[in-house]
């Protein structure tokens, strides 16, 4: 059994990865802390684990752990890493993912205190960089919109059929996080579906960053995100213009070709639907195309694989364990 903690166990992600860790067979979960409610029973910030005797701990109450998962705020994370250096970590948050420190500035509104041991992370989107993330020291995982987004356009930008991408992105309210704010509480987002950060959302830079690292190739990338009146889901649509016509049954071979083995990948008939990723790890594909214009229509769970399932998809591949262990999720219909 491997010894973890989680460190920010009272928001979302953090209770996502309590559920997963503490049925993962290969897992013991040694410590869960959350400062604000260090010895406060997990139920009072998760109700659904009424069942389940653990007490959220301080921050200095892991040092019987020998992986650490963090599910802190940006900007928090960096502080724990210069803390406890010796610690195997997998970060959920994102200040580890950007390797330009002028665009974390820029996009993350903040200094970055260890930029210098952004290089101790590998980027943890298996489906990518699963041979580098089995030899990482420390994992940091992808953000929500950028799976989906990655996902869906990597096979044809390495194939060299395009470069041009314009990807319209929804997400459910729990991708604002567990504190309220003035356009994420209920009254306001029940019946609401609006876009927000033109030109400048900060998974922008982490889709052009993945892809260039990948395949060689600098993306042209017109990336605008919407807030939907729903909980959990990201649901990505992307327009790719192509440099040459090719057929549907063309374009689903080439997914099949970087795909067919990737266990969290689906090809859908037709489109996909958010509602059957919810809470799984999986990531759901479907494409449509007409002459060189390609679209590509993605689902995912935000919290799962675009958080804390596929940090522990991470922690398998580095402890040489099946990806699935532990992730043997399903959704439900209706």
């Amino acid at each position: 059994m491997i010894k973890c903690a989680i460190v920010g166990g009272s928001g979302y992600i953090g209770g996502e990865l309590i559920r997963l860790l503490l049925s993962h067979p290969h897992i013991q979960l040694v410590s869960i802390t959350a400062n604000e409610m260090a010895g406060f029973p997990i139920s009072k910030a998760h109700p659904h684990f009424s069942h389940i005797n653990l007490k959220f701990n301080a921050l200095h109450d892991i040092h019987q752990a020998e992986v650490v998962f963090l599910a802190l705020p940006h900007g928090k994370a960096m502080d724990f890493v210069k803390q406890f250096p010796d610690k195997i970590i997998i970060d959920t948050s994102a200040d580890f993912r950007l390797h330009n420190e002028t665009e974390f500035k820029k996009y993350y509104l903040m200094p970055h205190s260890c930029f210098e041991k952004t290089n101790l992370f590998c980027y943890g989107l298996p489906e990518l960089f699963k041979s580098h993330i089995k030899t990482a020291k420390n994992i940091a995982a992808p953000g929500c919109f950028a799976t989906a987004a990655i996902l869906s356009i990597f096979p044809l930008i390495s194939e060299g059929l395009s470069t041009d991408i314009i990807i319209n992105a929804v997400t459910g309210s729990s991708g604002s996080g567990i504190k309220i704010k003035d356009k994420t509480h209920h009254a306001f987002r029940a019946d609401s579906f609006f876009a927000y950060e033109s030109f400048s959302h900060r998974h922008t830079p982490e889709i052009k960053q993945a892809i260039f690292e990948k395949t060689g190739y600098k993306i042209n990338l017109i990336f605008q995100p919407h807030s939907g009146p729903f909980i959990r889901g990201i649901y990505t649509t992307s327009i790719i213009k192509l440099n040459r016509t090719i057929t549907k049954e063309q374009l689903f071979e080439i997914y099949k070709k970087y795909y067919s083995s990737e266990y969290f990948i689906r090809f859908t008939e037709g489109t996909p639907n958010i509602k059957w990723v919810q809470h799984t790890n999986f990531c759901d594909l479907g494409f449509e195309i007409n002459g060189d214009t390609a679209i590509v229509m993605s689902a995912i769970d935000n919290l799962l694989k675009g958080g804390a399932a596929q940090a522990v998809q991470c922690f398998n591949l580095l402890h040489g364990l099946e990806e699935s262990t532990g992730l043997q999720l399903f959704s439900s219909n209706p």
